[in-house]
């Protein structure tokens, strides 16, 4: 039993691949399995004019473009296992050369193994370029300021000077990424204006840098715009003098939009393990719970095929029964594996209608009484349902039918199972209690998943489909399920459905 599953990744991927072909930064996907570049953004066919379906035979042609002195840490980067980044030089197949910062995101399975290596680069010619103008015209001080504030303020990025933690120079695109007008980014130490959770990362990566120990070329770290907005941003920095004192600059560079993208494609790709663990869950239900029936309905017609002229027909009879119980079992599990198929694609509808809660009650529990002798331990009490109710019957009765029979299966033959429904003023509550093996604390994160069973239930047949059901129809009713379980003592389910009065 689990948690509600999670439907197909299509969404997800659709969204991933929209953020991606929207970003500045080149954005391409590594298959470790077969060595190949399975996807490219548009920004990474843009910068090297390859995309994935030109590099399908030929996965490492762009790395003739990286200056050879860079291409073993480039082609390490490229198969890295770890989350790791590089900077390194390359001649453009358009003419001219380029500085690129490349970090390689490792996506592993929850056993450890290696699934892909997603890599993300940026063009970092402009910072070098412009972290040397400055050093230059900031050290001389000279007749070329206007040339100065002409590249620092129009620049696409944002540049803090920093000293004794307090913000010397900020240019208005710096200002814009951390929500602040000048006067109260000069105003308050710099630390301030960073998310309380990021705080002592950015503090102790500064104190290393003025240390001169070996610091993160590149780190991210948040900043809050306002009660409910976070901003990503990430900053590299170099030490220099500013007017004759130690001082830090700083490039910041929004990145929300990239970390989205990384947490999108960390979110597909764990709806491909739940859909592949979901299939080897169905597998392995089926397999089991089918082989059982199959198993009884070919003893039977084997000892008909060869005993039958000889046997009574009282013993006829029985292995008949014993043929039709094992069908109709059978029968049961697919339309359980259909109805669950079908409430994922959102086929069902909630189709309310008037209906009178009592009279309704007894003809569900003549019901399973008829294919069932167990469900004559049931207590059923009705109360507050005198008027009809505007309710759907199909999913009433498929909320009703598996709860019960979970109860009357997980529990003793010799207790009793108590069914309590109630009119509460616009809802109607059903609880059902039983005094059987108990479902353990583990399993209840995921109690209402598809396929999932219980630690504990040993041999006791069943699909781990039930439940699922159940919540899927609570939910189409516009109502809410709660379970309180004890092993050994019992479980008691509660269920609440919107029903007004008709």
């Amino acid at each position: 039993m689990a948690g509600t599953p999670t439907s197909p990744p299509g969404e997800a991927l659709a969204l991933l691949q929209q953020i991606a072909s929207n970003i500045d930064a080149m954005l391409w996907s590594w298959d470790p399995q077969n060595g190949r570049i399975s996807y490219t953004n548009p920004a990474f066919e843009a910068f090297w004019g390859l995309s994935a379906n030109t590099l399908a035979d030929e996965p490492w042609q762009w790395l003739e473009h990286v200056e050879s002195a860079d291409r073993e840490r480039v082609r390490s980067l490229q198969t890295s296992p770890v989350k790791r980044s590089e900077e390194y030089k390359v001649i453009r197949p358009q003419g001219g050369t380029a500085r690129l910062s490349q970090r390689a995101l490792p996506m592993h399975s929850p056993s450890g193994e290696l699934l892909r290596i997603i890599h993300l680069a940026n063009n970092i010619t402009w910072q070098l370029d412009t972290s040397k103008q400055l050093r230059v015209e900031i050290g001389r001080r000279t007749d070329s300021e206007a040339k100065y504030r002409a590249v620092v303020e129009n620049v696409s990025e944002g540049i803090l000077v920093t000293a004794a933690g307090r913000i010397l120079y900020a240019n208005p695109k710096a200002l814009e990424l951390t929500s602040l007008d000048e006067e109260t980014a000069k105003s308050r130490p710099f630390i301030e204006f960073i998310h309380p959770d990021d705080r002592e990362k950015v503090l102790g990566n500064h104190m290393k840098r003025l240390r001169g120990e070996t610091v993160e070329n590149y780190y991210q770290f948040r900043v809050q715009h306002s009660q409910v907005a976070t901003r990503w941003l990430e900053i590299s920095a170099v030490m220099f003098e500013w007017q004759g004192a130690p001082a830090t600059l700083n490039f910041l560079t929004d990145v929300t939009l990239k970390r989205q993208a990384e947490e999108d494609m960390r979110k597909a790709l764990a709806h491909e393990r739940e859909l592949s663990e979901l299939k080897s869950r169905f597998v392995a239900v089926a397999s089991h719970e089918f082989r059982t029936p199959l198993a009884a309905i070919l003893s039977s017609v084997e000892l008909l095929d060869t005993y039958g002229a000889s046997f009574p027909a009282g013993e006829r009879r029985e292995l008949l029964g014993q043929i039709k119980t094992a069908v109709a079992r059978m029968n049961g599990m697919v339309e359980q594996v259909l109805l669950t198929s079908r409430l994922e694609l959102g086929k069902f509808r909630f189709e309310a209608a008037p209906l009178l809660v009592p009279d309704w009650l007894v003809q569900v529990m003549d019901e399973l009484e008829r294919g069932s002798p167990q469900a004559t331990r049931i207590s059923l009490t009705c109360d507050g349902l005198d008027a009809a109710r505007i309710a759907d019957q199909q999913l009433l009765r498929y909320i009703v039918i598996n709860l019960l029979s979970n109860a009357l299966k997980y529990s003793n033959p010799d207790t009793p199972v108590q069914f309590a429904v109630r009119g509460v003023d616009d809802q109607i509550h059903l609880r059902v209690s039983d005094q059987g093996i108990g479902i353990p604390e583990a399993d209840l994160p995921r109690l209402f998943g598809s396929f999932h069973r219980g630690s504990n239930v040993g041999n006791i047949s069943g699909t781990g489909i039930g439940l699922h059901i159940v919540k899927e129809c609570v939910t189409l009713h516009g109502g809410d399920i709660e379970v309180n379980s004890q092993l050994g003592l019992g479980t008691t389910f509660t269920v609440r459905l919107a029903a007004p009065p008709a």
